[in-house]
C-alpha cells in the first residue's frame, strides 16, 4: 500500500465514501485507500483541537507497526483498533502515506495547469507570504474557483476522489485553527509535497511557493469542488 501507485493500492484496500444528495439519501461518492480513511476517521474524532496536529512526531516505534497492519493483506488495515495508539502517530502514518506515492495526488501531468490559475497572483489569492512572485493584473476568485472546478473534473477518478477527500479533511482542521494553531498555511505547507509537487521543482523555494499556495486556496474554498 505504501510506495505504490494509487490504482494498485485501492485494488487491494479500499474504503468507499458516502455523501448525502439533495434529496437526503446517501450514495456512494468513489473510494479511497483504507489507510486514509482509517485514519482521517480517527482524527476528525479526537485530534481537531490537538495543537500541533500534523505538525508533531508520533512514536517510530508505533508508526512502524501501523505501516506494517496497514500493508499486511488481507485486511489491510480494516480492522485496527487504536488503543495504544495516539493520534500524532496517525497523523504521521498519513502524511507518510502522502509522501511515499510514486506520483502526487494531483498526477505531474495536472501539475502546472493546477498553478496557472494563480499565477502571478498569489498574494491577492491567499495573502502576502514571503517568496511569493509579484502580483500582476486583477485577480477573480471567482474564475479561479471555476477553472479549479473544471481542473478537478479532468483528473483521473480516483485522484478526484482522494483530493476531494482530504481538502475536506484539512478543512476540517483549519476551521479548529484557533485550538489546534494549523492554519491553512501551515496545512500546505506540510501536505503540499504529496498533493501537488513535481521533482525539477524541489529546490525551487518560489516554485513550491506557489503551490502551497494553490493549496491554500484549494483548503479554503473545499465547499465549491464537491
Amino acid at each position: 500500500i505504501f510506495g505504490v501507485p494509487l490504482q494498485d493500492s485501492i485494488r487491494y484496500a479500499n474504503v468507499a465514501i458516502s455523501l448525502i444528495n439533495d434529496e437526503g439519501h446517501s450514495y456512494i461518492y468513489g473510494y479511497v485507500p483504507i489507510v486514509v480513511a482509517k485514519c482521517g476517521v480517527f482524527l476528525k474524532e479526537k485530534a481537531t483541537e490537538t495543537e500541533g496536529i500534523f505538525r508533531l512526531a508520533g512514536s517510530e516505534k508505533r508508526i512502524k507497526e501501523l505501516k506494517v497492519a496497514f500493508d499486511s493483506p488481507d485486511r489491510f488495515g480494516k480492522g485496527l483498533d487504536w488503543t495504544g495508539y495516539t493520534v500524532h502517530d496517525a497523523a504521521n502514518i498519513l502524511r507518510r502515506y502522502f509522501n511515499q506515492l510514486p506520483e502526487p495526488i494531483i498526477p505531474l501531468d495536472f501539475y502546472n495547469r493546477f498553478r496557472d490559475p494563480l499565477r502571478n497572483h498569489q498574494a491577492q489569492a491567499v495573502g502576502a507570504i514571503e517568496a511569493q512572485s509579484p502580483s500582476v493584473g486583477e485577480f477573480n476568485p471567482d474564475a479561479a474557483i471555476h477553472a479549479y472546478q473544471q481542473l478537478i473534473t479532468e483528473l483521473p477518478p480516483l485522484n478526484r476522489q482522494l483530493l476531494l477527500y482530504i481538502l475536506d479533511l484539512l478543512a476540517v482542521f483549519a476551521s479548529k485553527a484557533d485550538q489546534n494553531k494549523m492554519t491553512t498555511a501551515n496545512l500546505a505547507a506540510i501536505f503540499q509535497p504529496g498533493i501537488l509537487s513535481h521533482p525539477q521543482h524541489d529546490m525551487a523555494p518560489s516554485e513550491y511557493r506557489l503551490s502551497q499556495d494553490v493549496l491554500i486556496f484549494l483548503i479554503e474554498n473545499q465547499d465549491s469542488f464537491l
